[in-house]
């Protein structure tokens, strides 16, 4: 009887999950998932460069700690995509990058409204919008919910 209870429980949990909790990743390419990741540390690092080329921000606008603030973020999406590619170029797979990429894309997600805070400039924003496209790149073999938003 327990056994009965137990197998009933489950079928009503695997009911109750919604598909996506289900979703597969893309299958794993470690030379594609590697040439996009260095791909990300080519955009990543023009958006570190740019970012600097810009005018920095005066006190009286208000926009000094924003600036900071995202100067701090893209040192870390810098060092973190740099970080993801030595891993996948050293034949590192999805369990030992996951937690890389992950954090490069809270990253970047943290970045984008400081980065429209503290610049208008469309080189800047145009520069943020390619790096984040590298990582949408890499979404499907790290991200179950990337294939189905396709």
């Amino acid at each position: 009887m327990i056994g009965m209870h137990r197998l009933r429980a489950i079928a009503i949990v695997l009911a109750l999950t919604p598909a996506a909790a289900f979703a597969e990743l893309a299958a794993w390419d470690q030379e594609r998932v590697t040439a996009i990741a260095k791909d990300l540390v080519e955009s990543s690092d023009a958006l570190y460069d740019t970012f600097f080329a810009q005018p920095r921000p005066t006190v009286a606008s208000g926009q000094g700690q924003s600036y900071y603030r995202l100067k701090q973020m893209l040192r870390r999406i810098k060092q973190e995509a740099r970080h993801l590619a030595a891993q996948l170029d050293d034949g590192k797979g999805y369990d030992e990058t996951l937690p890389t990429y992950e954090h490069l894309t809270e990253l970047v997600d943290y970045a984008r409204p400081e980065a429209r805070r503290t610049f208008s400039s469309d080189q800047l924003l145009g520069k943020m919008t390619a790096a984040g496209d590298d990582l949408r790149r890499l979404a499907p073999y790290y991200d179950p919910k990337a294939l189905e938003e396709k």
